[in-house]
């Protein structure tokens, strides 16, 4: 925290217009601490700042839920079933190997220019991501844990519940982790690109008139956003791994 408040203060005493006491970074190309926060009370003055978070926050969470979900399932049933991982696996890469941003055309077409289309490209980044984790995890099972659970005459559901899916979490959980940031950036450029509404369109207006000060506080709020972010999947993880052991972090 300490070194936090020293870089702002060094930031905010060494940036300003050039040829003032002190000046060593002209400030149109990095604003100042108090500048960025003027610029975030203009916006909140303006009612534009948090309709702006909640149209972003929306778009993030309901494409990272609904594109976790489809991940998730995807990857246990193609991870579970050799014959139809066969057989879609070819088409899965097929379809990931396709640039994202290349698709905003098309789901602009289909969706048209609203949430709908965002959602879409949320969703399509973070099922693969999600995807691939999990149906790793499920592929790294502990076959001779299975096998024994079915010598005690589990059935197949609880042979998942007991095996296959805790045995996956780890893998759910680092995927879920990765795909999170991944959701929010992919939101805000999607913004970027055709909205009139969100961080993202705050963003790269501030950017089209120049204004620095504007850039930095969208860039700010989307770091607080992306950082709250994290810190709900780690809480998940403590959750969802509460049973896994801990492993010693110090030398007997």
């Amino acid at each position: 925290m300490a070194l936090l408040v020293a870089g702002l203060a060094a930031w905010e005493y060494f940036a300003g217009k050039p040829g003032e006491p002190h000046v060593l970074i002209d400030q149109y190309y990095v604003s100042k601490p108090s500048l960025i926060w003027e610029a975030m009370g203009l916006w909140v003055s303006q009612n534009l700042l948090w309709p702006s978070l909640w149209v972003t926050l929306q778009t993030t969470v309901i494409g990272f839920v609904l594109g976790a979900l489809a991940g998730l399932v995807a990857g246990f049933v193609l991870g579970v079933s050799p014959f139809l991982a066969s057989v879609c696996q070819p088409f899965v890469d097929a379809i990931y190997a396709i640039p994202r941003l290349a698709l905003v055309p098309l789901f602009m077409l289909w969706f048209g220019i609203g949430i709908g289309s965002k959602l879409a490209l949320v969703i399509s980044v973070v099922a693969f991501l999600v995807f691939y984790s999990t149906y790793a995890g499920v592929k790294d099972v502990d076959h001779l844990l299975v096998d024994k659970l079915r010598l005690m005459r589990a059935s197949r559901l609880q042979v998942h519940l007991k095996a296959t899916l805790p045995s996956a979490m780890t893998f759910i959980i680092s995927g879920l982790s990765v795909s999170a940031p991944y959701a929010l950036v992919v939101a805000v450029t999607a913004e970027m690109m055709s909205s009139n509404r969100g961080l993202g369109y705050l963003l790269v207006q501030s950017a089209n008139q120049f204004d620095t000060a504007g850039t930095f506080a969208a860039i700010f709020v989307l770091m607080i956003v992306g950082i709250a972010l994290m810190l709900l999947i780690r809480l998940m993880e403590m959750w969802l791994l509460r049973w896994k052991p801990k492993r010693p972090t110090g030398r007997a």
